[in-house]
């Protein structure tokens, strides 16, 4: 009976050990309570504990009431259907990506529904490929998260930039905050 339970334990930790193995992944988490801070619109480049993002029509604060909380970068919609929406993005590239985790929340006294979209780009950012987006929750009460799929090769490069794709409204002011970006990656 002591073999049997021996045998057991010892089957056990070696299973547990041989997953551990084979699934190891590192996440890359990011919800830029501790990034530098930039107060205006305009393009320009927030420092955080995992590397440099540029804000285009984004910003992060740590005094702004109407926020979700202090420093949640706030991004913009774009003005018009053929105007660039405000983003965030990695200048540095991130390596075997397999999912990007997104928490945002829209501005209850911005009209129409709110939406990110999450995009990729293989060649540091000089061209950019959609991995899809995600509709807020309607009332606009709490964070919404949501979950992408990527599907990187071995050992390729990644930069990632979340866009705010809400409806585009004349005065600019469809309005996210981006609550966090959590990135798993292979070891």
């Amino acid at each position: 009976m002591k073999l049997s339970i021996v045998k057991f334990f010892c089957l056990t930790a070696l299973l547990l050990v041989s997953s551990n193995l084979f699934s190891q992944t590192k996440k890359i988490t990011e919800t830029f309570e501790n990034a530098s801070k930039k107060g205006r619109y305009p393009s320009g480049e927030v420092t955080t504990t995992n590397g440099t993002w540029t804000f285009n029509e984004a910003l992060v604060w740590d005094k702004e009431p109407t926020d979700y909380r202090p420093m949640a970068p706030r991004v913009l919609s774009a003005p018009t259907i053929d105007d660039e929406a405000g983003s965030i993005s990695t200048n540095f590239e991130i390596k075997d990506i397999k999912h990007i985790k997104v928490g945002f929340i829209g501005y209850k006294t911005d009209p129409g529904y709110f939406q990110i979209e999450v995009l990729l780009s293989k060649d540091k950012g000089q061209t950019w490929e959609s991995v899809g987006t995600a509709r807020g929750k309607y009332d606009k009460s709490q964070e919404t998260f949501a979950q992408f799929k990527v599907n990187s090769k071995k050992d390729e490069e990644l930069r990632v930039k979340i866009k705010n794709a809400s409806a585009p409204k004349l005065n600019k002011l469809n309005r996210i905050n981006i609550t966090l970006v959590e990135i798993e990656c292979n070891k």
